[in-house]
């Protein structure tokens, strides 16, 4: 790739490596640049690189944006004398349901960054905008290797979308249930949160089964025939279970409620909670 400044190349640049690192509770996408500023005794020509948009597209084709990297201190090329080289890197912050996104459109292949720099350029006319395009592929091999350096692949890398927007008749309720309880783990209340999640619960088994005792036959069935059970039967038993669960939250301490729940006793049922409905929605 040639930088240029004015109509005169500058510089070449290339995508030396991609490196992910870990940063407390987000990584860092780091970009090596490897820069060859070409011999220039005749004028003052120099460049300024503020960042690069960078962009995705992985094998499947589908081009996505994710964000805008920055380099951590001044990234100045200027013309010298002679042949000089240069190292710069960029950073890009990512969290970890981007990473999650990312492998997701990776699916089984390889990923394609794609770095449009954008900075300002200084030669005897004056002042110019500058930009240049800078592509590296990384193997599916090589990404994968990055993601276990970083310990990305020590957390499971699935997102668990929560119902927003409009929703179709009979989820309202569901959906707003779910981000009720999201806003209750948010606030550290976690019994409240458990709670709604067996409201959330309940009201995706009526709507999936017309019924509202719908609970009480796969939970039963478990007991009596659970080898004969179908699939659709046994996730209806997940769902029934996770009701069963919830139930201690649901109720006072006379009817053999709890009253304390930790925060990793609420993460754990709201996950399973979002994802049952987020599952439900695919297969309606």
């Amino acid at each position: 790739m040639r930088l240029t400044v004015g109509s005169r190349n500058i510089a070449d640049t290339r995508i030396q490596g991609v490196t992910l690192r870990p940063l407390v509770g987000c990584f860092e996408l780091i970009f090596g640049i490897y820069v060859t500023i070409h011999a220039d005794e005749s004028a003052l020509r120099e460049a300024s690189i503020t960042g690069a948009r960078v962009t995705l597209t992985p094998s499947s084709g589908r081009t996505e944006s994710l964000g805008f990297a920055r380099p951590e201190g001044p990234f100045e090329i200027a013309c010298k004398a002679s042949v000089s080289t240069m190292t710069p890197g960029l950073h890009l912050i990512l969290q970890p349901t981007q990473i999650a996104a990312i492998e997701a459109l990776r699916g089984t292949g390889d990923l394609t960054f794609e770095l449009l720099a954008v900075g300002t350029g200084i030669d005897e006319q004056g002042r110019h905008p500058v930009q240049d395009d800078w592509r590296v592929t990384v193997p599916r091999s090589d990404w994968i290797n990055e993601l276990r350096r970083a310990g990305a692949r020590n957390v499971l890398l699935l997102e668990v979308p929560l119902p927003v927007g409009d929703m179709p008749e009979g989820w309202k309720d569901i959906a707003e249930g779910l981000q009720r309880a999201e806003d209750q783990y948010r606030n550290s209340d976690y019994h409240s949160c458990i709670g709604s999640c067996r409201t959330v619960i309940q009201e995706l088994g009526y709507y999936r089964y017309q019924s509202e005792e719908w609970a009480g036959e796969p939970l039963g069935r478990i007991a009596s025939d659970r080898k004969g059970m179908t699939k659709g039967e046994r996730e209806a038993a997940l769902w029934a279970v996770l009701r069963h669960y919830t139930h201690q939250a649901h109720h006072g301490p006379s009817e053999g409620g709890v009253p304390d729940y930790s925060r990793a006793e609420a993460h754990f049922i709201l996950t399973l909670t979002a994802a049952a409905v987020a599952h439900a929605q695919t297969v309606s």
